[in-house]
């Protein structure tokens, strides 16, 4: 009986098990760290997983292909590096990134990645996951492989083109624009120009998609779908957002949360490590600024300002630092080119995280309960770095400001001997975990389900059907508007005709006397 139970749930697994590819198309470690996680998650279950992407795996993994499309990273410099945060305006900023991402779809279309993903058959996949955080012009493999059910993601939290795109209702008035350093308590003025920031993205995405449709038609044919209406076929996103990590935002039930996907429980770290956590009698502070921003391309005097800080700490630095020397190294500072970030928050001797601010990292940091000092540079981390300042739980290093030793040393200090910070950071640690289920099985039971059942239509708003005037009743909202000055000018002009017909009246007996 045992025997024949076994072999019908080896039987029933293999049934269930799906070809799903993943199409992962931006330059980014850390986008492809997050669905690496969710792949990997999906192959546990029985899965098999093809990733388009320009990033490679170092080693093969059983059910995981990816079919990498090489020279991404060489044209972009491998990693942004970054001297010191961007001073350009945030208009011009939404508008680079918009243009970046045209360039990342002429650039990967010429690949040989992409060239071995199309000799694939076309019945081949039973499901599509879309990384759409960027690169709509990809849309069309989804008609090339006989249009499966298609899930969209998004590392990014969950910006307001997304949000838009999907059906939900933006909230301008409490929801700061990722770029901004607004928090969810925004003066007027700040409203007004959050508002513009918002909607100023989801119109410059418009404008690029049909760029981007262009392109797409010169690779895949001129008889391709519009990339709007693919888009529209997506009825699912997961997107990387969780109301105790990031501001609470109201939701339509095709959007479903899954911040922190990729952090789990800390795993026992390299010997290497574990020896520099043994001998760290006063603990651990990490220092590092993430995938795209590179350490050792920080100005000189940037670098000397921390090192002449860490040097007087009692605490044991390990840095993430991407060159095998740095002069003037203190005994106390370990540099490493790559570090296990979330086994290391993880360890009950690290007592703080030095951090560019990502949703990544803040997410680990928060999971894990240490406290953050913020190094923003870019896109998100700024709003991230605020709204962990604001909670209580982070404090910020402005680099673009005059840098010293002795300022870094009073911010480390102030978060490093003022308790509240541990103790919000692990409250928050704790509602965190409190779930009935992790992100990361929330995300494999919606993918499993729309392989069930084929679409969660069911499930979108028809606010994702109706231009942006009729969701936000401005014509209802005018129609009151005009309706409120015609009653106006009708009792205005009853007013005056009862003011001209009595004083006429007033005038005849006047008269009459």
């Amino acid at each position: 009986m045992k025997l024949i139970l076994f072999i019908f749930l080896v039987v029933a697994n293999y049934a269930l098990c799906a070809n799903i590819l993943f199409i992962s198309p931006l330059p980014s470690p850390s986008h492809h760290i997050w669905n690496r996680v969710l792949s990997m998650g999906l192959i546990e279950k029985g899965h098999n997983i093809t990733m388009l992407s320009p990033d490679s795996e170092k080693k093969p993994t059983a059910n995981f292909t990816v079919i990498t499309m090489t020279g991404m990273y060489d044209a972009l410099g491998e990693i942004f590096n970054l001297e010191e945060p961007s001073e350009e305006s945030t208009i011009s900023s939404i508008v680079q990134m918009f243009d970046f991402f045209k360039f990342v779809c002429d650039y990967e279309f010429k690949s040989k990645g992409l060239e071995i993903l199309l000799n694939y058959p076309k019945d081949f996949f039973d499901l599509i996951i879309y990384d759409v955080t960027v690169c709509q012009c990809f849309y069309p493999l989804a008609d090339k492989f006989n249009n499966p059910p298609l899930i969209g993601v998004t590392a990014f939290l969950l910006p307001p083109y997304l949000s838009d795109s999907f059906g939900n209702h933006n909230h301008p008035s409490y929801i700061p624009f990722y770029e901004s350093e607004f928090t969810s308590n925004m003066t007027l003025p700040q409203r007004v120009l959050n508002f513009f920031y918002t909607y100023f993205t989801i119109f410059v995405r418009n404008y690029f998609t049909s760029a981007e449709f262009q392109l797409a038609k010169e690779r895949f044919g001129e008889n391709i779908r519009p990339l709007q209406e693919v888009e529209r076929s997506i009825s699912l996103l997961l997107a990387n957002t969780d109301p105790v990590l990031n501001y609470p935002i109201a939701l339509p039930p095709n959007i479903i949360p899954v911040g922190g996907l990729h952090v789990r429980p800390g795993q026992a770290l390299p010997k290497d490590l574990e020896q520099i956590m043994k001998n760290a009698k006063n603990g651990i502070i990490l220092f590092s600024l993430g995938t795209n921003v590179n350490s050792a391309a920080l100005k000189p005097q940037i670098k000397q300002a921390f090192l002449q800080a860490f040097a007087k700490l009692p605490e044991t630095i390990i840095w993430k630092f991407e060159a095998d020397e740095l002069e003037g190294l203190p005994k106390n500072v370990i540099i490493k080119k790559w570090l296990p970030q979330n086994d290391i928050l993880g360890h009950p001797k690290t007592k703080l995280f030095l951090s560019h601010g990502g949703a990544l990292s803040t997410q680990e940091a928060m999971y894990h309960g240490v406290p953050v000092i913020g190094i923003p540079f870019f896109a998100d981390q700024y709003v991230n770095i605020r709204q962990m300042k604001e909670r209580g739980i982070a404090e910020q290093i402005d680099i673009r400001k005059n840098l010293t030793a002795d300022g870094i040393i009073e911010t480390i200090q102030k978060v490093l001997n003022c308790n509240s910070y541990r103790n919000k950071m692990s409250e928050i640690s704790k509602l965190y975990r409190d779930q009935p289920q992790t992100a990361l099985e929330r995300a494999i039971f919606w993918i499993e389900y729309v392989m069930r059942h084929g679409t969660v239509e069911h499930l979108v708003l028809p606010a994702r059907d109706m231009p942006g005037y009729i969701t936000s009743n401005l014509d209802v909202s005018f129609v009151f508007i005009v309706a409120l000055v015609l009653f106006y000018l009708l009792v205005r002009k009853i007013i005056t005709i009862y003011r001209h017909s009595t004083k006429s009246r007033r005038n005849k007996k006047v008269k009459q006397s």
